[in-house]
């Protein structure tokens, strides 16, 4: 069996890609972000680390203006389902600003329910009460895809109570969401 040269061989991967300049990287994060072109979990990571630390940069710096935050509230999202538990506390301290914009603090909500963990149960039940509706309808999603009895509770509790029609139609949603999962779970456990 003959011997190859390690440093010659490569993946195909790695030969589809080129190398990619730290500006180019850059460019690619805020391009993703914006959603031109939109990005699988694929195209994040072939951005390495550097990409990742220029997504987290954005997503965990304060920002001035509306599309700077549209922005920072996509990368905040982004980072939850990339990163999950590894970055929740970056979106628990969004959360926890008073100071952060609502569209900032959906983002990170967002990002929690992309995360889908247990530990962001007791900030995203505080967001349930927010007093803007866009926050509250962001909640219902991510308590959706957190999945638990406790999430369901505070589900249920936004669909009878919350005074703004489009959230409480939302609830039911999820409500209904959470329903079929058990039901199918159910089914599975049963061995049906």
């Amino acid at each position: 069996m003959a011997e190859t040269d390690p440093s010659s061989t490569s993946s195909a991967n790695e030969e589809e890609l080129p190398m990619l300049t730290p500006a180019e990287i850059e460019r690619r994060v805020v391009s993703y972000l914006n959603g031109s072109p939109r990005a699988t979990r694929d195209q994040w990571r072939r951005l390495g680390a550097h990409g990742m630390r220029w997504l987290y940069t954005i997503a965990v710096s304060e920002a001035q203006g509306t599309r700077a935050n549209r922005l920072r509230a996509a990368a905040l999202a982004t980072v939850g389902q990339l990163a999950g538990a590894t970055k929740l506390d970056a979106l628990l301290d969004v959360v926890a600003d008073p100071e952060s914009s609502v569209i900032v603090r959906c983002g990170a909500i967002e990002g929690m329910g992309h995360a889908g963990l247990n530990r962001a149960l007791p900030v995203l039940q505080t967001q349930a009460y927010h007093p803007d509706f866009k926050v509250r309808l962001y909640t219902c999603t991510a308590l959706g895809r957190i999945a638990t009895a406790g999430a369901a509770r505070i589900v249920r509790d936004i669909a009878t109570r919350d005074p703004h029609s489009q959230v409480r139609r939302a609830a039911q949603v999820e409500l209904n969401r959470l329903k079929s999962k058990a039901a199918t779970m159910r089914k599975v456990a049963v061995g049906e």
